[in-house]
């Protein structure tokens, strides 16, 4: 595959794939530009046609034709590559044939699982009712075929079979994540009585689904795809294939939770929204933002629990931000990526779905007031705090102090510092020099504090630990930030995995990172510790599986007819036998001293 690579780029002129996006002029051997990446009003972006390579002066961005694409387009590299490789007539031979064809096999799976999803709700009893459900929401016909929204009939084996008649074997029906295997070895659709909602890839394949409870006493009111292949919740962003052109055209993305609230917004008119499933913004979705958009606005309820959601994603997103920066190697956020975040809270008893439909200009105005996420989160502790006497502004003070410690970028710091300066009538060297004392401490900048220094030599911080000294070994490791407890060592793990420099970190942990390396000092070799870091990798995953499915238990011992429960606990069930089975086939390490956590 390398000397596709090579072949397609000595083929195609990389001025006419750039042009094609922004006006490209002549000058001398290469060509200048406004950066299609960042706003700028003098042209510091310039293509050179002899390199075959493109260059931001402003921003930093720079690469080949398909990194321009990547970032351009948020493809792939094998996607720009066969994109490219079209055009300039080469045929990708040096793929591997196994994984090409199961990729085909797993897309073509959701596609017919996607047709009969939806012949279910134009042809079925319950797809009537589910037809009526979307009905009642006000959601039109036209909605629903440009979302192609479907549905599940209440059936164990009904998927099954069609995708059995349809030449797909049993084994891909599992991997492609439509079917389930029970604890007593039958095999089951993963969807039974659900309205679904495909959750499409950027080029508007089904890749997953939601899975919408449509009776009120079902306990698990949506059952999504499990990670497969093809899907990753935290690797997608729902409607993107069909946002991207009016986020490129209007450089905002607006971010929602759920599919209802984006699809509802679409309906309406708002079609730079897209919804994040649930989920934080992740750093994953973060980049497939920042390519199309400058500013990505974050909407949430004003009820007290959304507001009280929106306080800690604003904490998530500023650590999302410091990692972007981290990988950039820069200081200022909006020059580094070009993308700028915002937190917009929606009238007081409003949710997204429900304002776009009845208000949709009060929705505009809305995400139109939105604040920079650091503004956003200082307003939100004013308001806890009587600014007004001595007492409130130093309790204001103490807790806003530390918040801006957390922030990276220093002009970003400059601005904010300058800001309380002039809400409490405190000097501002004063506040610069106890910000100076709060960067250099020994929880610098951090914004919750893990209480790790409690919990020295536990699983989860012994690998961290030695990743800190091997970080190559991080992406090679059968481990998610979703499976470490501690936020700051899940914090720590991901900007292991996504950074190939283990010198710039944000100070936020730059004092875990130090506690963490004296730690791991003296240890063995690459070698000698590797499979000492596996182990304990899955100890940390077998812990937090086997809490996951006492949970789930429990909650079917109180909902025992709730199949959506039943499902999960039978998942889980198959995960933690993979898990022990390898923790069983490790070899026992005598240098893995590591307390239980």
């Amino acid at each position: 595959m390398p000397g596709d690579f090579d072949l397609v780029k000595e083929r195609i002129d990389i001025a006419t794939v750039i042009g094609a996006y922004v006006p490209l002029k002549k000058a001398g051997r290469i060509y200048r530009a406004l950066c299609p990446f960042h706003s700028e009003k003098t042209p510091s972006f310039t293509v050179d046609p002899d390199r075959r390579t493109y260059k931001c002066y402003g921003c930093g961005e720079g690469g080949d034709v398909f990194t321009f694409l990547e970032k351009k387009e948020g493809l792939s590299a094998v996607e720009a590559l066969e994109r490219l490789a079209k055009e300039a007539g080469v045929e990708v031979t040096q793929w591997k044939p196994e994984e090409r064809d199961e990729h085909k096999r797993l897309i073509a799976a959701q596609e017919a699982a996607h047709f009969y999803f939806r012949q279910a709700l134009r042809g079925t009893e319950g797809g009537r009712v589910a037809g009526g459900y979307l009905e009642k929401r006000g959601i039109r016909p036209d909605t629903i075929e440009k979302f192609g929204l479907g549905y599940a009939p209440d059936l164990f084996e009904g998927l099954l079979t069609y995708l059995r008649k349809k030449g797909f074997t049993d084994a891909e029906s599992v991997e492609s994540g439509l079917i389930v295997r029970t604890e007593r070895g039958s095999l089951i659709d993963r969807f039974r009585q659900r309205l679904m909602i495909p959750i499409r890839d950027t080029k508007g394949r089904p890749i997953g689904f939601a899975g919408r409870a449509l009776r009120l006493d079902e306990r698990a009111k949506y059952v999504n795809s499990p990670t497969t292949p093809l899907f990753e919740k935290s690797r997608v962003l729902f409607a993107l294939d069909l946002a991207r052109p009016e986020i490129r055209k209007s450089k905002e993305a607006i971010v929602v939770e759920g599919q209802f609230d984006a699809i509802a917004a679409h309906q309406a008119g708002v079609t730079n929204l897209v919804a994040s499933m649930g989920t934080a913004l992740t750093a994953q979705q973060y980049e497939l933002l920042r390519p199309i958009a400058e500013r990505a606005v974050i909407a949430f309820d004003a009820d007290p629990a959304g507001v009280k959601a929106a306080e800690a994603r604003g904490r998530e997103l500023l650590v999302l931000a410091d990692r972007v920066l981290v990988r950039a190697g820069r200081g200022s956020i909006a020059t580094a990526v070009g993308l700028d975040l915002f937190v917009a809270v929606l009238p007081s008893g409003s949710d997204p779905d429900e304002l776009v439909r009845k208000d949709p200009d009060g929705f505009r105005q809305a995400i139109a007031r939105a604040k920079p996420v650091v503004e956003f989160l200082l307003d939100a502790l004013a308001g806890r705090h009587r600014l007004g006497t001595p007492s409130g502004r130093r309790d204001y003070l103490r807790e806003a102090l530390p918040l801006l410690a957390s922030v990276s970028d220093p002009l970003t710091r400059a601005v904010y510092l300058d800001r309380l300066a002039r809400t409490t009538g405190v000097t501002q060297g004063a506040l610069e020099d106890e910000l100076r004392t709060l960067r250099g401490g020994p929880r610098a900048g951090a914004i919750e504090s893990g209480g790790l220094g409690k919990r020295k030599g536990t699983a989860e911080r012994y690998v961290v630990a030695q990743l800190l000294r091997f970080p190559d070994h991080a992406r090679r490791l059968e481990l998610s930030p979703d499976d470490l407890s501690d936020p700051e060592l899940r914090s720590l793990f991901e900007l292991i995995r996504a950074t190939e420099s283990v010198e710039r970190y944000p100070e936020a942990l730059s004092a875990l990172r130090s506690e963490l390396l004296i730690e791991a000092e003296g240890a063995a070799s690459y070698e000698e510790v590797v499979t000492a870091v596996e182990q304990a990798a899955l100890r940390v995953r077998e812990r937090r599986l086997r809490r996951r499915l006492e949970e789930a238990r429990a909650a079917m011992s109180r909902e025992p007819e709730d199949t959506g429960l039943a499902l999960s606990v039978a998942e889980l069930v198959g995960d933690l036998a993979r898990v022990t089975e390898a923790i069983e086939g490790h070899t026992s390490l005598e240098r893995l001293t590591v307390e239980e956590d």
